[in-house]
């Protein structure tokens, strides 16, 4: 009897906890940084710390004991990576660990956030959902984020244009965060390059909780010639706000990644978003002419 109670009662926290977790706010990344600046304003009191800014600004670098500091210095300035960061002891520096903490939370919240249905209504998406009913399911079952739901089927059916030239889709992926901070500027872009080569598309779609062999099933319903699919890429400790392209010519069913093609680190400190635009748009020329993707298509 004890034993059920526990049980019972871990039950109650962790549904207590999953209920924080879902009400819990998208994290504030200026009020990050500005709690970021006073803490260390604060140890820099009584100790002696690195700028504040550093942070900010980049990983601290730590080239006294270098052996080619010039290396070093080039190196530390082609990549977000904590390289050179120096140490306290056998720690890291209190700057380092605050921004590696600030960054963890910036890429858990990028996986937890959902789009902005403003957004979505502003450039005139279709919104529907896989079978991933929510994001705990999205997580735990990704098969569930490949297959469309019945209602997305048929919604499908009577809203979107019949066999389109090319089908655009949109997703969350793996950082909502990215499409929230980027979309708008892709899609646009991407509007206007199609027009510029004469490519004709069908009704833009956005699939919440998917994943991107979704895009498979939507190119089959909607009988589109090709499709691409751009959704949040996996945050990393460096970027959470990163966006990836696919495209698929007339995907049968059983289609691998072999078939595909991806343009990837869509982020203006990657490759622009409207420069990104441009290179799909040239990609789908090519895949079209070419009447086939992937690893076929030398």
């Amino acid at each position: 009897m004890l034993h059920l109670r526990r049980m019972q009662v871990d039950q109650v926290d962790n549904q207590s906890a999953s209920t924080r977790r879902a009400a819990k706010p998208p994290i504030d990344r200026a009020r990050v940084a500005e709690l970021v600046r006073s803490t260390l304003a604060e140890l820099g009191k009584s100790t002696a710390v690195a700028p504040v800014d550093a942070v900010l600004l980049g990983p601290e670098r730590s080239l006294a004991t270098a052996f080619d500091a010039d290396a070093g210095r080039k190196l530390a300035a082609a990549t977000p990576a904590r390289i050179f960061v120096g140490r306290a002891g056998s720690r890291y520096r209190t700057s380092t660990l605050l921004r590696f903490r600030a960054d963890h939370a910036a890429a858990k919240d990028a996986v937890m956030s959902e789009v902005d249905g403003a957004l979505l209504e502003r450039l005139g998406l279709c919104d529907v959902i896989s079978r991933a009913a929510d994001k705990r399911v999205f997580l735990e079952r990704p098969d569930a984020g490949r297959a469309l739901s019945e209602e997305a089927k048929k919604t499908i059916a009577e809203k979107c244009t019949r066999a389109p030239q090319l089908q655009i889709c949109y997703g969350d992926g793996l950082s909502a965060a990215a499409l929230n901070a980027h979309l708008e500027a892709f899609h646009l872009a991407f509007v206007r390059e199609l027009g510029a080569r004469s490519i004709g598309f069908g009704t833009p779609l956005f699939i919440r909780h998917s994943r991107v062999k979704v895009m498979d099933e939507i190119a089959r319903l909607t009988e589109a010639e090709a499709c691409v699919f751009v959704c949040g890429e996996r945050p990393g400790l460096g970027f959470a706000d990163s966006m990836s392209a696919y495209y698929i010519y007339r995907p049968a069913t059983g289609a691998t990644d072999a078939d595909r093609e991806v343009i990837s680190n869509i982020n203006p400190r990657g490759l622009e978003p409207a420069r990104a635009a441009a290179a799909v748009a040239d990609a789908c020329v090519r895949i079209l002419g070419a009447k086939k993707s992937g690893v076929t298509l030398s």
